[in-house]
């Protein structure tokens, strides 16, 4: 009888360590999936932690390699397209410079300046204070904002040009503002970046309007820059009067160039 009782002991003891071995067997193999888990994640966050860097420096590489040119763009604003000081060609021009910037030109560029005009509602330049023209541009109106189409574009492109930056003129009751450096605080500030990188490679000009604004900026440019290295953006300009030869008969004289985008 102790034979068979022998033998069920033994049985029972061999039951038991099968049992854990299998128990140690399973641990293991959880603790090895557990483990390549682990890896496969680091390898994952890795990848993306490479993959991340090398977008920044793809991005850094095409920062560095923007030409040192500015591009200014004067006063592409909603009463000078659509609004009480509408321009004839003043949309189809915005909308051209705005598909332009959109399509790549803004790769020639490091700095883009915008300005705007920014008239009190008393503005001297007013037909009811004796000047020429409707009240246009005031603050705080809808007519004063950049033309939609192309400050879409711009916010679209501050991910890829750091430097656009919105400069106004034109701020007190009694003083016309062509020209952005006619503006003390614009225009003093405006002076300083263009010294402090030393003159840029070049400058272009667009904008509003051909026979106003943009001809005074040009001018005043002109003053403490070189001639030879302004462009004027060509079909990217409005006019109040198509037949005012300013700005032409300014570029032939100084032998400023003319392109296109």
């Amino acid at each position: 009888m102790l034979l068979p009782q022998k033998q069920k002991i033994h049985y029972l003891c061999r039951k038991f360590l099968t049992h854990n071995k299998m128990k140690k067997n399973l641990i293991g193999a959880i603790v090895l999936v557990a483990a390549l888990a682990l890896v496969g994640c680091g390898n994952k966050n890795q990848k993306k932690e490479e993959a991340t860097k090398e977008t920044q420096a793809e991005t850094k590489a095409e920062e560095a390699t923007l030409p040192n040119r500015l591009l200014i763009i004067v006063d592409p604003q909603i009463d000078f397209t659509t609004g009480s000081l509408a321009t004839k060609n003043g949309p189809a021009a915005m909308d051209y410079l705005a598909k332009a910037l959109d399509g790549g030109a803004w790769k020639n560029y490091s700095w883009i300046i915008v300005t705007q005009d920014a008239h009190p509602k008393d503005h001297c330049s007013f037909v009811e204070q004796g000047g020429v023209f409707p009240p246009h541009c005031v603050q705080g109106t809808e007519g004063m904002n950049v033309y939609p189409a192309l400050q879409q574009v711009l916010n679209g492109l501050t991910a890829n040009v750091s430097n656009i930056h919105y400069m106004q003129k034109g701020d007190l009751a009694d003083k016309e503002e062509f020209s952005i450096f006619q503006n003390k605080h614009s225009g003093e500030k405006l002076r300083r970046t263009i010294e402090e990188f030393e003159h840029f490679d070049g400058i272009d000009i667009c904008g509003i309007a051909t026979d106003y604004c943009v001809y005074e900026t040009t001018k005043d440019l002109m003053a403490f820059y070189p001639a030879k290295q302004i462009r004027i953006v060509t079909n990217c300009l409005a006019a109040v009067d198509d037949n005012d030869t300013k700005l032409a008969d300014l570029m032939k004289e100084n032998g400023i160039q003319g392109i296109e985008f």
